[in-house]
């Protein structure tokens, strides 16, 4: 399922619509928590805020796993902007951004980077 976002106004709403249709309700949390946190990032960092630009959502549901794809309109190396956050990650906690990535790893199985996107992959029964 492919949907495409502008901003981030209900965005909750937006992937609960996602989850439901996709019967992937007994993973809402996980789910929910990495969508919001991956479609935020794209908005703030790849999309500067602005709204005009799209976030192009991609859930594709498989026997055993969930793979979903956030691609935003930045040129960052999102790769880069990983191992750094790895790596002084102790110093990072406590501020107010940069716990995003973070956060996806630890609810994602596996988690990997392309020119201005990140797909993530949740195994799940």
């Amino acid at each position: 399922m492919e949907k495409v976002f502008y901003g981030i106004d209900k965005i909750g709403d937006k992937i609960d619509y996602i989850i439901n249709r996709l019967n992937l309700e007994k993973y809402s949390f996980e789910l929910k928590l990495i969508m919001i946190e991956s479609i935020a990032n794209a908005f703030i960092h790849g999309n500067k805020s602005d709204k005009s630009k799209a976030i192009v959502v991609n859930v594709e549901v498989c026997k055993g796993y969930v793979d979903i794809t956030v691609k935003d309109c930045g040129k960052k190396n999102k790769k880069k902007i990983f191992d750094e956050i790895n790596e002084d990650y102790d110093n990072q906690l406590m501020l107010e951004s940069g716990r995003g990535i973070y956060i996806i790893k630890s609810y994602t199985d596996e988690v990997r980077f392309g020119e201005g996107s990140i797909i993530m992959r949740k195994l799940i029964n």
